[in-house]
């Protein structure tokens, strides 16, 4: 079930009002029903794949958490992570090497299998399980005595395609204080702009995009030139409006039942390094990373020997760095692997940026001396900044979005290269992007970075400025209004209805 269609609008009108009608003891049990009803939407694979989870995570909890021999506890949390993320690497990214794929699949005979066994949203729910067993084991939480209450946190419906990512003792404490809910027309206000305001997103300004990217992208033999800067850029304001919208609508879909998830997205267009614009962008899988990867893997055994070596090799203050650059290596390979399992996102979204941050950290010191002399502090600085991290993103997105690395490396030579088309407004027209189209688009890309920029916060732990909060400004009639407007752009602009198939958020399908 898509989350931006008639019927999913439709599931949520019926789960919020039966939600506020029964009473609080019991809607743990309805928000459980409720969301083994959307996984099994996805089909019988998705719900058998997320039970398999939930069940061995659950029991490899209890026999992971304090009380238990730390050799049985070690190999139950050792056991149960190996087997949950060897099942998604096998039934998600089991390409990892694009030459070797058609081989495997031909060796396995899973041809039909892969195509139309792959679980919604199993990238996004195996890492939040798996963290479950760490904190067990890491005495961070206690193991959950209830298999219910687990088995909610587990598929609850809101965030089990796309995310955002959450902790066990986050979203269990949410979860538990669901019966103390009340209605609220506020919230049911504020839930409502936001699921529309993220439908404006897919719909409108994500759907007009694809149309010059998929031409672009699919064709840059005639589109050439300025047209390859054209895709690229429009690929940016896909991504970001897809994956944003789907967040709108979830963090809404949550809000409305008094549930609220962690935001994922923080104006990250607006960032001055790549190290800002990861913390701005799908920030709960850095903060998942970090905390279950990155942190954990400093403190073994392995990388302490490291650290020890290279200090004694390269001396105290380059040594320490050592293993910090490993680490580094280590997590933006697993970033990139878990996009997709294929060398184009391991390189886009991994590798590079990778490179991107070690060289930084590598060159901070002569940073620091060259700051001062170019006034790094004014706001043309700043510019040029968030211009320069713009780019080296939009390097990577390259990588994302084409086929494959040589078709990535195609389009970088397509840029210097005559094509069949000539640059100008009948050549877009040509796309399948008409004059109307094009200027709903740029209105709508305007709306969009008006609006982080509205919310932008220089430092990236201040939290943003809200534009709930601005709205309700103006009374409930404002809101209300903007809520009206919001819905009237998405039925008059969206891409949508009989005929038109919008496909699913970017990062549902990773």
């Amino acid at each position: 079930m898509s989350l931006v269609s008639a019927p999913f609008l439709a599931f949520i009108l019926l789960v919020t009002l039966i939600y506020y009608v029964i009473p609080g003891k019991v809607r743990h049990i309805w928000l459980l029903i409720v969301s083994i009803a959307f996984a099994c939407f996805g089909g019988f694979y998705t719900i058998f794949f997320v039970a398999l989870s939930a069940v061995t995570t659950y029991i490899g909890g209890k026999f992971a958490g304090a009380g238990r021999k730390p050799l049985a506890r070690n190999i139950s949390c050792i056991a149960t992570v190996v087997f949950n993320l060897a099942l998604l690497c096998l039934v998600k990214f089991y390409g990892v090497m694009d030459v070797i794929a058609e081989d495997l699949n031909s060796f396995f005979g899973m041809n039909e299998f892969m195509l139309y066994a792959v679980p919604i949203g199993m990238s996004f729910y195996t890492l939040q399980m798996t963290g479950y067993v760490l904190d067990c084991r890491w005495e961070r939480i206690s193991p959950e005595k209830s298999f219910i209450r687990y088995l909610l946190f587990a598929t609850y419906f809101p965030y089990l395609t796309s995310g955002p990512m959450n902790t066990y003792a986050d979203l269990s404490a949410r979860l538990r204080s669901v019966s103390e809910v009340s209605f609220s027309i506020t919230r049911l206000k504020e839930g409502a702009i936001r699921i529309a305001w993220g439908f404006l997103k897919k719909l409108v300004i994500a759907e007009r995009a694809a149309t010059v990217v998929n031409s672009v992208y699919g064709d840059h033999n005639t589109y050439t030139g300025v047209y390859v800067l054209l895709g690229v850029i429009c690929f940016a304001i896909q991504l970001y409006a897809d994956f944003s919208g789907c967040m709108d609508v979830v963090l809404g879909v949550s809000h409305l039942l008094g549930i609220d998830l962690p935001e994922n997205f923080n104006s990250p267009y607006l960032a001055r390094s790549i190290r800002e614009y990861w913390q701005r962008w799908h920030s709960t899988l850095g903060s998942w990373l970090r905390d279950y990867l990155f942190y954990p893997l400093l403190k073994t055994s392995l990388f302490i020997k490291i650290g020890d070596k290279a200090r004694k090799a390269f001396g105290k203050k380059k040594g320490k760095k050592v293993p910090v650059y490993l680490a580094m290596l280590v997590l933006w390979f697993a970033v990139g692997y878990w996009h997709g399992g294929v060398w184009k996102y391991i390189i886009g979204s991994g590798l590079l940026h990778c490179f991107y941050i070690v060289t930084g950290m590598m060159a901070e010191p002569l940073f620091e001396k060259i700051r001062k002399p170019l006034k790094a502090d004014k706001a043309y600085f700043q510019v040029f900044r968030v211009l320069r991290t713009f780019i080296l993103v939009l390097l990577g997105f390259v990588f994302f979005r084409s086929s494959n690395v040589p078709d990535a490396m195609d389009m970088f030579l397509a840029v210097g290269r005559s094509g069949g088309a000539a640059f100008d407004i009948q050549g877009i027209i040509n796309m399948g992007m008409g004059l109307p189209d094009l200027i709903v688009l740029i209105s709508g890309t305007a709306l969009l970075a008006a609006v982080d920029i509205y919310k932008f916060r220089p430092d990236d732990n201040e939290e943003p400025k809200s534009v709930l909060a601005l709205i309700d400004r103006g009374g409930v009639i404002a809101a209300w209004a903007v809520f009206v407007l919001l819905v009237i752009i998405v039925l008059v602009f969206g891409k949508y209805g009989l005929g038109y198939d919008s496909g699913a958020f970017i990062y549902a399908r990773i």
